[in-house]
């Protein structure tokens, strides 16, 4: 049903894993704009049940758009963590079979090529506009400086120096956005698999005591920036102590944090340090 007159047009929100979806639509929802959120089974969190939403299949293109249509959404927003191949894993229905030659080109590029395909699909084929989470809900952008009373050390700084330049040449091939070094030592870097299991990966490496290291999360270069930045939360946090890092470096505005406040407490109780680089790092531009 389309919105009345008077009323703001609905937000569709296609929300991935997490607690991102529920932060953005909480923060169109006090803004006095409708949401509608179209969940995937089995991957997206129980608690958009608490707004406007449907659920999908994994792969459901096609109902996916049928529903943001059907609920007057033309704003956009994709957020939230999701296995490759997002939206198309893959059995086609309707909508996706009469674009079949388009969506399979799709499927055959890295994971930001694939993303940036995807934004055009549903842009250009079917007319939304997607937006960024932050234009949304600022307080998820990630800010510059220290989060933490603890601080990085001169090593924990050359590792930083280190990761970043991995995560840069990683990501000039559109193959991840993280990497973990620790005494200027690659420990693992990021895939498909995401970051917290790169993180589980370290922890079960023979030989790891004390605590060394650092994650740093940059967003690859020249990529889709309205969709897919590098996310971190409470349970990044964790899981960097569980793998006995130092600590987390990040870009400024250039990652969501849910929580940041919080994050920055956790962090502070595990004896963690979380910082901002400058913005553009992950450009290499600074």
């Amino acid at each position: 049903m389309s919105a009345a007159p008077s009323e703001k047009p609905a937000l569709g929100i296609i929300a991935g894993g997490g607690a991102l979806p529920s932060i953005v639509a909480e923060a169109a929802v006090a803004e006095g704009r409708p949401v509608f959120i179209v969940g995937i089974r089995g991957w997206s969190d129980t608690a958009i049940a608490e707004f406007p939403h449907a659920w999908v299949r994994y792969g459901a293109l096609g109902k996916t758009i049928e529903l943001l249509k059907q609920a007057g959404c033309r704003d956009l927003v994709m957020i939230g963590p999701l296995d490759r191949p997002t939206l198309f894993n893959f059995r086609p229905d309707m909508t996706v079979l009469r674009s079949i030659v388009q969506v399979l080109g799709l499927l055959r590029r890295g994971d930001d090529g694939l993303l940036s395909g995807t934004v055009r699909y549903f842009e250009e084929t079917h007319g939304f506009h997607i937006r960024p989470a932050e234009e949304v809900a600022a307080e998820l952008v990630a800010p510059a400086g220290s989060l933490t009373k603890t601080k990085p050390s001169l090593a924990d700084e050359t590792d930083i120096q280190m990761a970043i330049e991995i995560v840069r040449e990683r990501g000039a091939k559109d193959l991840g956005q993280g990497a973990v070094v620790a005494g200027g030592q690659v420990l693992d870097v990021e895939d498909s698999m995401g970051t917290d299991e790169m993180l589980n990966r370290v922890a079960r490496l023979p030989g790891r005591s004390g605590k060394s290291g650092v994650l740093v999360k940059l967003p690859k270069p020249g990529q889709e920036r309205r969709v897919d930045l590098p996310t971190l939360g409470l349970t990044t946090v964790e899981n960097a102590a569980a793998a006995g890092l130092n600590g987390i470096a990040y870009e400024a505005s250039g990652a969501l944090i849910a929580n940041v406040e919080g994050v920055g407490q956790r962090a502070d109780e595990l004896d963690l340090f979380v910082i901002g680089l400058p913005v553009g790092t992950g450009e290499g531009s600074v």
